[in-house]
């Protein structure tokens, strides 16, 4: 028996020294493919954030490579096990729901495009999972995302100094001939940098913030810890200057669970790090644009607070060395820091919330608009209020006044514009105001624009308070201004409940939801969110992105992928419960990391219910990485129940859990599969180098090449419909067309509608197409179901305004009366369609001025179908539709009213209403724009119901200097002859009417004569 022991040992010791030389023998294949990982997560943020297509394929091209040698590697080392643990079933799963998704899409190439980005995601999860298996990979790993995060914030900090390091880089990139060029990085007063978004910058630094900080924790070199200490504070305060509301709102809180995740022992020292760099940011603010400072300072800034963050983290330092000596004599828990630290973050919050009288200005238009100043305020709506001010001039010599004007707004009016007038008040020389008002019923927000008239004295505010209307209690101390929070950034962190921002979401939420449940079971395809939202809308907005990941989920990949991506988060929690109980023996740095990635993780998510973050490909990436390095410990390193071998002892819940069945699969097999997925972005790759060039060679005017790779590009793209349309287009306008190549064209149209029927403009391009292949009926018939996929966008109608129009003329000029009279019916029928689809838009749009001109001219073609002169038609410059109101305001949608506190339009019985509000004083209204042409005649024909005689004013801008008389010519009837001058400037002209009396339009015609 002794015997065998010795040579079990001897077996296990060979094994061992085998496992070890063939370690050492694969160290460096292992250490390259980690490097390729490393290069995507490094330069992924720097290419517009990865977020468009073009540069999405290079790098799924690089990653399926790189997992294809991964694989080869695999099979050298001769493993076959693939996904064990509950992270990796998710992270597969979701994977595959966006391939089963594919087989109900909307659209297959977007399908396609989104289930080859999860591949991308899930083979460098899946590397990194398996490659980072020790504490200096890992940390490898991080710094390298550390490194690219600084650049990032380098790159945006510069944009917002003056972009000298920008326009040197993109010099050097021109130079060199690299296709990369920094643009967009600082917009608006907000850093964008590389990744092209504040918000999701913001949301990436938060999750790195995190890492530094545990850094700065973990790492036995004090020149690392510094270097850390550093690297939060640059994050810090990018993470301002993006002025990102949700993140700034949420790291409070994901500090808070960091701070609970994290072992005993890391808890102080973290809080002190956070609050050293919360600190040192203050100062590169002060010297920012935010605080009113030139952008050049910026940098100054930066440099003393790298300098105050080196001191602060040397402080830490001394400060846990000396508590270490004095704490145990003073028998004093490590916890007592905790008082003076808070105190410290107490005090930093009172300071900065400090108020200060407000300024304004001189009123002086021309330099800017300090001299009015605008704050907006929540009170309950259905209360009367007294605003009271104290005003002080700082020059009394001469007459000095303040307008003060409170409004209200809804949150119609929050969302669209506009606001219920309250109270405005004209004071002069007044040292304090009262000024009362009711908030209407409905009534969100109150306005309150205080404005200085005077020429000659500034004008200080202070006191500024809400009382009560009836008891004269306080209701609200108004700061008007902070002391040390610039307004700009103070604006966007009140009202945010009754925010425009806040509402938006709410919007966004509820359109998905109702994509999610006519597409509940296998989703709607990857990309479904952009191409079917338009139809949901309950407003015409342009985001094209969900706001909330996990309702994009739900709507691209239905029931399924929604279960699997909340399991996937659920097993993240296992098994960090998990290894929390069964591994307490485990390294504290190691605990102290997988608490930090738990707490990025969960943060990602948490910022990704508010905004469209993981929509963008390298911060979905960075989240891919930080879930592989907490799943790795995991899969290397499983707990073991002690005692559970003959000791009656169970494992419990969340361990079972934990314990799946690996699952094994053939290396070959996975690298021949890596390189069939790789071909897919290969081709769409290559289609699009050929679609550019095809774009070249029209630009050129060489249309034989352009052909040759058009056709190439849809050849290997077959599912882009954007290549089929283009192809066709470029067959049906060739001087020599075939029938072989009419053929082709018609099958290329075809599949063009089938691959994009979910696509407005693809239906679209492809009407025209057919109009252009004599298929009339087929083209009216895509127009339509373009508008019903955009009902609340202009192009559609206009479209098929156009279409109508220009079918009515051909068959008037063919002499097909009944043809020419059902296009004029159904073109008139879209007045009533528009206003239909108009019912459940919040924001009803009008239509533009080129459909009224359709519709005005097919109006006169009805009316004058028995005797209509073709040649008359396009002289008709205005041709008024009384009950035309799509946007259901009772304003006909061809008017303007010019005065609303003078005049009323309204629509009664077919007729136009002209109410002048106060008989004294004539109010103005006017056409929509009218394209009068230099140099030519036209006449005015207005016809009224009126039972007396009145004076009707008009005025031409730019003919007129003031309002001139039209001549009656008969019962109701008044005319005008205006001749344009050969140098007249006809953009955006109008007639502009004033009536003396109370009138009822019955038509307004225009025409060239």
């Amino acid at each position: 028996m002794g015997r065998s022991n010795k040579n079990s040992n001897k077996g296990k010791a060979k094994k061992a020294v085998k496992s070890i030389k063939e370690e050492n023998k694969y160290g460096k294949f292992r250490m390259l493919i980690l490097i390729l990982n490393l290069i995507v997560i490094f330069y992924s943020p720097f290419v517009r954030g990865l977020y468009f297509e073009a540069e999405q394929l290079p790098a799924e091209i690089f990653v399926l490579v790189s997992f294809a040698v991964f694989w080869i590697f695999k099979y050298m080392e001769k493993e076959k096990k693939f996904i064990s643990t509950p992270i990796e079933y998710c992270s597969f799963g979701l994977m595959i729901a966006y391939f089963i998704s594919i087989l109900g899409s909307v659209s297959t190439r977007l399908a396609i495009s989104e289930w080859l980005k999860y591949c991308m995601y899930f083979a460098v999860f899946f590397m990194i999972t398996d490659l980072a298996s020790t504490m200096k990979d890992k940390l490898i790993v991080l710094w390298t995302v550390i490194a690219a995060s600084v650049g990032l914030c380098v790159v945006g900090l510069d944009s917002a100094s003056g972009g000298k390091l920008v326009d040197w880089l993109n010099n050097v990139f021109d130079f060199l001939h690299i296709p990369v060029e920094f643009f967009g990085l600082y917009v608006e007063g907000r850093i964008h940098s590389t990744i092209q978004y504040p918000n999701a910058l913001a949301a990436y630094l938060m999750a790195v913030f995190f890492v530094t900080l545990t850094i700065s924790i973990i790492s036995s070199k004090i020149w690392q810890r510094l270097i850390a200490g550093v690297c939060s504070f640059v994050f810090v305060t990018t993470i301002i200057l993006t002025l990102s509301r949700g993140v700034m709102i949420l790291i409070p809180i994901v500090l808070i669970l960091y701070l609970v995740v994290i072992p005993e022992g890391s808890k102080l020292r973290a809080f002190l790090m956070a609050l050293c760099a919360a600190v040192s940011s203050v100062i590169p603010v002060l010297f920012s644009p935010l605080a009113g400072r030139s952008r050049s300072n910026l940098w100054l800034g930066i440099a003393l607070g790298i300098i105050v963050s080196l001191i602060l983290t040397v402080a830490v330092e001394f400060l846990f060395r000396l508590r270490l000596k004095v704490m145990p004599r003073l028998k004093l828990k490590p916890y007592f820091l905790f008082i003076p630290a808070a105190l410290v973050l107490a005090g930093i919050l009172i300071v900065i919330s400090i108020p200060k009288e407000l300024e304004l200005e001189i009123y002086n238009p021309e330099r800017g608009t300090k001299y009015s100043f605008q704050k907006s305020i929540a009170l309950k709506p259905g209360k009367e209020y007294k605003l009271l001010l104290d005003v002080s001039y700082m020059n009394n010599d001469g007459e000095n006044s303040l307008t003060v004007l409170i409004g209200s707004r809804d949150k119609k009016n929050i969302m669209f514009g506009g606001n219920t007038k309250l109270a405005e008040i004209n004071e002069k020389n007044s040292d304090t105001l009262e000024i009362p008002f009711t908030v209407p019923q409905g009534g969100s927000l109150v306005d309150i624009r205080i404005t200085n008239n005077s020429e000659k004295s500034k004008v200080l505010i202070d006191n500024a308070k809400i009382i009560d209307g009836k008891t004269g209690k306080s209701v609200k101390n108004v700061k008007l201004q902070y002391k040390f929070i610039p307004n700009s950034v103070a604006s966007r962190f009140e009202n945010l409940m009754i925010s425009r921002s806040f509402i938006q979401r709410q919007i966004y939420l509820n359109d998905g939801f109702q994509m999610f449940k006519d597409n509940w079971l296998i989703g709607a395809g990857g990309g479904a969110w952009p191409s079917l939202v338009f139809a949901y809308q309950s407003y015409p907005y342009w985001s094209t992105q969900s706001h909330a990941y996990f309702l994009q989920v739900a709507v691209e990949t239905g029931i399924i992928g929604l279960i699997v991506l909340i399991m996937l988060l659920l097993s993240i929690v296992v098994q960090f419960i998990t290894e929390y109980k069964y591994k307490k023996e485990e390294d504290v740095n190691y605990r102290i990391l997988q608490g930090t990635l738990l707490t990025s993780i969960f943060g990602m998510f948490l910022h990704s219910c508010l905004d469209f973050d993981l929509s963008i490909s390298s911060v979905f990436l960075l989240l891919w990485t930080l879930m592989a390095l907490f799943n790795s410990g995991y899969r290397h390193n499983r707990p073991v129940v002690k005692g559970n071998d003959g000791t009656g002892s169970k494992p419990g819940l969340f361990y079972r859990l934990n314990e799946l069945k690996p699952f094994n699969t053939n290396p070959i097999v996975m690298t021949v599969l890596s390189f069939a997925i790789m071909i897919m972005p290969v081709l769409f790759a290559a289609a699009s180098s050929f679609d550019r060039k095809y774009e070249k060679s029209m630009s050129e005017g060489n249309r034989e090449n352009a052909l040759i790779y058009i056709r190439s590009a849809e050849s290997l793209d077959t599912f882009n419909a954007d290549y089929k349309v283009k192809y066709a287009n470029l067959l049906l306008s060739s001087e020599g067309l075939t029938k072989e190549d009419f053929e082709t064209a018609k099958k290329l149209v075809s599949s063009a509608e089938k691959a994009g029927k979910y696509s407005a403009e693809t239906l679209q391009n492809a009407a025209i197409l057919y109009m252009k292949m004599s298929m009339f009926d087929k083209g009216i018939e895509l127009v339509d179901r373009a508008i019903e996929l955009k009902p609340f966008y202009e192009e559609g109608w206009q479209l098929k305004m156009n279409m109508h129009y220009q079918l009515a003329l051909a068959y008037l000029k063919n002499d097909e009366h009944e043809n020419a009279k059902k296009h004029l019916d159904l073109a008139l029928s879209v007045i009533s369609n528009a206003k239909a689809k108009n019912e459940r838009n919040m924001d009803p749009f009008a239509f533009s001025e080129k459909t009224m001109e359709y519709l005005e001219k097919m109006v006169y073609m009805k009316e004058n179908f028995d005797n209509l002169n073709l040649g008359q038609v396009d002289k008709v410059k205005f041709q008024s539709i009384n009950e035309m109101d799509i946007d259901s305001d009772n304003i006909p949608d061809q008017w303007n009213i010019v005065q609303k506190e003078r005049v009323e339009l309204s629509i009664s019985e077919g007729n136009i209403l002209v109410n002048n509000i106060n008989d004294d004083t004539l109010g103005s209204f006017q056409t929509r724009n009218i394209n009068f042409e230099a140099g030519k005649n036209y006449r005015i024909e207005l016809a009224l119901d009126n039972q007396e005689d009145i004076n009707v004013l008009y005025f031409v801008p730019e003919l007129h200097t003031k309002f001139v008389q039209l001549e009656k010519t008969g019962e109701g009837k008044y005319s005008a002859n205006i001749e344009l001058p050969s140098d007249y400037k006809a953009e955006n002209t109008f007639i502009r009417f004033r009536f003396s009396k109370d009138s009822s339009i019955k038509s307004l015609i225009v025409t060239e004569i």
